[in-house]
């Protein structure tokens, strides 16, 4: 009887779990640095930079059914760790499709110093990896960065409706870059969406 009870028991689905693969003991920490004199913020996501210091505060930058959701959580910190409320963090980065235009966005730090962000995981060039540009206005200046992906989430992106169209994704800089602890919303399905966080840190 207990060995047809098992034959006859529902068989467990064979979807692959996700696994997103971390920093590993490196924290998850974008370097924020003076913005070039001669811009006004990072290069945009077709390449070049603006001309005048104009952001619109705004959380939601994309509908949820435009890419893999995103929730992204920035701690903007300064040199020894302080959270720094009351400035302006900025975000832009490449929609999914490649025709899609930019989106960005701006927020102001929370008294604990976070900003957080709707969005939809960014789309990539053949010469540029899926990345998320920062911008940090604070007391009249402009401190920039920019944080990556690592390889393993990018791939299955890659593989969904949305981003088809992108060239091969290429690798992250190999130079120092900020990466962002992901995690799924779901472990069996992508487009559920992912949390991503990480601290911002600037020697204001």
């Amino acid at each position: 009887m207990a060995f047809e009870e098992r034959a006859t028991a529902p068989v467990m689905s064979r979807r692959s779990i996700i696994t997103l693969d971390f920093p590993g003991a490196v924290p998850a920490i974008c370097q924020l640095r003076p913005a070039d004199p001669a811009t006004s913020g990072p290069p945009t996501a077709s390449g070049s930079s603006t001309s005048e210091n104009r952001f619109v505060v705004r959380r939601e930058l994309a509908p949820a059914d435009a890419g893999v959701p995103m929730m992204l959580r920035v701690r903007v910190l300064d040199a020894v760790d302080r959270p720094l409320p009351g400035a302006v963090l900025e975000i832009s980065h490449r929609a999914p499709g490649p025709a899609d235009p930019v989106l960005s966005g701006a927020q102001v730090t929370d008294p604990h110093g976070y900003a957080e962000f709707k969005t939809v995981f960014p789309g990539w060039s053949a010469s540029e990896p899926a990345g998320i540009d920062l911008t940090l206005y604070l007391a009249g200046s402009r401190d920039c960065g920019r944080l990556h992906f690592t390889g393993q989430v990018i791939t299955q992106v890659a593989g969904l409706a949305w981003y088809r169209e992108n060239p091969r994704p290429i690798a992250p800089p190999e130079a120092p870059a900020g990466f962002p602890q992901v995690v799924p919303r779901d472990r069996y399905d992508l487009t559920a969406g992912l949390l991503a966080t990480i601290s911002a840190v600037t020697d204001r």
